[in-house]
């Protein structure tokens, strides 16, 4: 669904607090959907570039498309996650953990990946 949703070999996301997040403007050119149960992702009605997910078990948590931002956001990718479904001709060519599916935690909590 991941890659199919961003057209990319894999979806790279961060997840922060939700208090952490400030809309500096556009908030209400963004449509959510629901694309799995509990598990909102906010398009931009005008371009469609994702913009932010929003988790019902997670409410204090967002999940921020990285390739959304104009700049660096000062963290690195810390795991592979869903690494089962990945596209089968991307290698993985790094050291850092590969998960198959879901990390615990608060919406996977300070991964970046997929």
């Amino acid at each position: 669904m991941c890659r199919k949703a961003h057209g990319a070999a894999f979806r790279s996301r961060a997840t922060l607090k939700a208090a952490d997040f400030e809309w500096v403007q556009g908030e209400g050119c963004v449509t959510f959907y629901e694309s799995s149960p509990g598990n909102h992702r906010g398009f931009c009605r005008v371009c469609g570039s994702p913009i932010v997910s929003k988790f019902d078990a997670h409410p204090n948590y967002l999940g921020l498309p990285l390739g959304a931002l104009d700049d660096d956001p000062g963290i690195r990718p810390k795991v592979h996650m869903h690494v089962a479904s990945k596209a089968p001709w991307f290698t993985i060519t790094d050291d850092l953990p590969q998960i198959p599916g879901e990390a615990s935690g608060p919406a996977g909590a300070t991964r970046t990946g997929k």
